[in-house]
């Protein structure tokens, strides 16, 4: 079994960040019992401000990249690269570890589940939980923030970064389609997560294609024809994808 130096990772991807917003993402982490339990990896693409010593001291280890913009999820997997943590978070600068994150860690010490999954609170829509049947993927996604994965999953299934701002869902249905997998979930709320974030901007119109053939290879074709027949139906009486997310950035 492979050993690693720290319990978590957690890799900030941000592409020209408001200070005051990284520094609220960065010292929420910091301000974690565990926060010697983390590795902290910022992936940034273009200037960001200043981290201070003060800030990165309480973490385990902190690390600096600097990439090409070629995505959020490009970002992600690079992060992973140089992550030494059993377990990886990911998060946004615009979203912030709460309290509860700790007792999540602590349960983490005793863990060998590949996948974490636990409640976030999100903005202008409350808590949000991961549900008991991970058939539930089908109709929406788990929150992002709120998931630990463990590092090998992602180093044998990284991100699909032809997915722009879904390629999350498709790992979870990955993993959670897997019988081999172990899936542990809390309705602990770990972090809070913004609204004005990548996800709520733009539509992953590739995914949205992809999306029957996802389901019927990981659940069962009898799966993938509901969801098909569900944005056929969708489309009939709102009119294609193409026309109505003018803001997709293919």
């Amino acid at each position: 079994m492979a050993t690693h130096n720290f319990l978590v990772t957690v890799i900030l991807a941000v592409k020209d960040p408001k200070p005051r917003l990284l520094d609220l993402c960065i010292n929420s982490f910091a301000a974690l019992s565990n926060s010697n339990q983390i590795e902290f990896i910022v992936v940034a693409s273009g200037d960001i401000p200043e981290i201070l010593p003060s800030q990165q001291k309480n973490f385990g280890k902190y690390k600096y990249i600097n990439v090409d913009p070629l995505g959020v999820y490009s970002a992600y997997n690079e992060g992973v690269k140089l992550s030494s943590g059993k377990y990886i978070l990911f998060f946004g600068v615009d979203d912030i570890a709460l309290p509860g994150m700790d007792k999540i860690i602590n349960q983490l010490k005793h863990s060998n589940c590949h996948m974490f999954a636990c409640a976030c609170f999100m903005q202008n829509i409350g808590i949000s939980k991961p549900s008991k049947y991970n058939i539930s993927l089908l109709f929406r996604n788990w929150c992002h923030q709120g998931i630990f994965y463990l590092k090998n999953i992602l180093e044998d299934h990284p991100y699909k970064i032809e997915y722009i701002v879904q390629a999350d869902h498709e790992l979870n249905i990955y993993i959670a389609s897997r019988n081999d997998l172990v899936i542990d979930k809390s309705s602990e709320v770990i972090a809070y997560f913004s609204s004005g974030g990548l996800t709520s901007q733009y539509r992953d119109l590739k995914f949205r294609k992809d999306f029957p053939a996802l389901i019927s290879q990981s659940f069962g074709i009898h799966y993938g024809l509901l969801i098909s027949f569900k944005l056929f139906l969708v489309d009939i009486f709102l009119g294609r994808p193409e026309t109505r997310f003018k803001n997709n950035i293919d």
